[in-house]
């Protein structure tokens, strides 16, 4: 009887202790891994960065940077270069209202000593009744008509200058879903 006594102890003890130790494992278990997924979303940073190489600058380039910030119709807001060296901007635009939004998105610098034409080239997949332009300079350019129409944005970079370009959206209706924006910047040789 006492035998039977200490192992219905020894049991009562040990799932006491080991319980919660097991039930914690089994959290962990589901745990680590959905952090692990969460954090797999590329680093992106700024392209100056990689630009200054041993402390050797490329001083007579165009260097597109992107501004960042938060903004409530953008985000996942990212820009590449490519290999032939121009660059891609890529954000998505969430649901919204029906109403006129900005946000800067782009410095674009032309660190070169003669002037520097660009295209810009902008669409979502989808049309969805909304314009979207760009802002540069004070000057308002049409990306995307609100029938899904896209058109060519050429400019001008001066010599030894900076802009700073805004992303404008026009929405005539609201817009329930979110859509990818992909913009291509094209640099004129």
């Amino acid at each position: 009887m006492v035998k039977t006594y200490k192992k219905s102890r020894f049991k009562e003890i040990s799932s006491k202790i080991f319980e919660p130790i097991a039930l914690g494992l089994l959290a962990l278990l589901f745990i680590i891994p959905s952090i692990t997924v969460i954090n797999l979303e590329p680093i992106t940073k700024n392209l100056k960065q990689f630009t200054d190489v041993l402390g050797v600058t490329t001083s007579s380039e165009i260097i597109v940077d992107l501004v960042g910030g938060t903004h409530e119709i953008l985000s996942s807001e990212k820009v590449y270069r490519e290999d032939d060296g121009n660059y891609t901007y890529q954000a998505v635009l969430t649901k919204r209202e029906s109403d006129f939004y900005s946000k800067p998105i782009l410095e674009i610098q032309n660190r070169t000593d003669e002037e520097k034409s660009i295209t810009f080239m902008g669409t979502t997949i989808n049309p969805t009744q909304s314009d979207i332009g760009l802002i540069i300079n004070d000057q308002s350019y049409r990306l995307q008509k609100a029938n899904g129409e896209s058109e060519d944005v050429e400019i001008l970079l001066r010599p030894q200058s900076k802009y700073i370009v805004y992303l404008t959206v026009e929405s005539l209706i609201g817009v329930q879903f979110s859509e990818d924006f992909e913009m291509e910047i094209i640099i004129q040789q």
